[in-house]
């Protein structure tokens, strides 16, 4: 092979985005798992957010001047989170990955850590990123489905505000450990995020009902409140979300209001990391 790391260009996002439906839709096919790429027109549509938003760092690897491969890094947060990457079929197994995750870490050697989010069932890729020193830290499963229950009385469940950043910041520092303000920010702007008060005051918090936001809140029960109040602002829409089987009570709750299991996953992470101090939802990078 001979094989050029470069950064990535808006010209790339066509052959990007097909790379990452491919690949995404072939270890997902040979496993009967769904995939995170459904139709080439979705994947299009995050990589050209990717490469086109300078609060994420891309690169290509080429071959010959052909585009074989490509990794995106989120900056936005002093926790930096890898994904996605992916290598078309002929030059997989063959180290290209390997090239674009080094190049990536390297990129990211100066943050506090890096995490990803990685498909269990994808051995040669868990196998990979453990190699390059990530350790597994949450395993959890992609839950999908519409809730039974109503929401729960003694909650107020609305919309986030700008208002509301300060608090949610103090809220993800306690659960999580972490700085994640520029992800609440951003779901301002791209989703539709949503608090869950308790006596005037924000116990829980999620980016977006679906995986590509994070949640927190104080408690399991607290979850609750937010996900049946968050789910009666769309009661058309199927929601989905990254449940961590840390919390067994709120997976058995999940289960028995409808909700099932699709596939297992896990977060990785080099470098600082906190378990969760509450109850905390990761999104589509950690």
């Amino acid at each position: 092979m001979n094989l050029v790391l470069r950064r990535a260009i808006p010209g790339d996002i066509d052959v990007c985005a097909r790379i990452n439906y491919e690949a995404f839709k072939g270890i997902s096919d040979r496993h009967q798992f769904p995939t995170d790429f459904p139709t080439l027109d979705f994947a299009t549509e995050i990589t050209s957010l990717l490469i086109e938003s300078p609060s994420f760092f891309g690169i290509v690897a080429e071959n010959s001047g052909e585009v074989v491969g490509c990794g995106f890094m989120d900056e936005r947060n002093p926790i930096r989170g890898i994904g996605p990457v992916s290598v078309v079929g002929a030059f997989q197994g063959r180290g290209t990955g390997r090239q674009i995750m080094k190049a990536l870490l390297e990129r990211g050697q100066d943050a506090a850590g890096i995490r990803l989010v990685q498909e269990s069932f994808n051995l040669p890729a868990l196998s990979l990123y453990a190699s390059l020193g990530f350790e597994v830290k949450e395993p959890f499963v992609l839950m999908e489905g519409k809730f039974r229950s109503q929401p729960q009385y003694g909650f107020e469940v609305r919309p986030l505000s700008s208002e509301d950043v300060g608090e949610c910041r103090i809220l993800c520092e306690k659960v999580c450990g972490c700085d994640r303000t520029s992800d609440i920010e951003y779901a301002l702007n791209y989703f539709s995020p949503f608090v869950a008060c308790q006596q005037g005051r924000i116990v829980a918090y999620t980016c977006a009902t679906s995986v590509f936001g994070h949640s927190a809140a104080k408690t399991e029960a607290d979850m609750q409140a937010l996900l049946l109040g968050a789910a009666a602002y769309s009661s058309d829409e199927v929601l989905a979300f990254h449940l961590p089987l840390r919390y067994a009570s709120l997976f058995r709750w999940c289960l028995a209001e409808g909700l099932r299991a699709l596939k297992p996953m896990a977060v990785m992470a080099v470098g600082e990391y906190q378990p969760p101090e509450g109850c905390w939802l990761p999104s589509f990078l950690y």
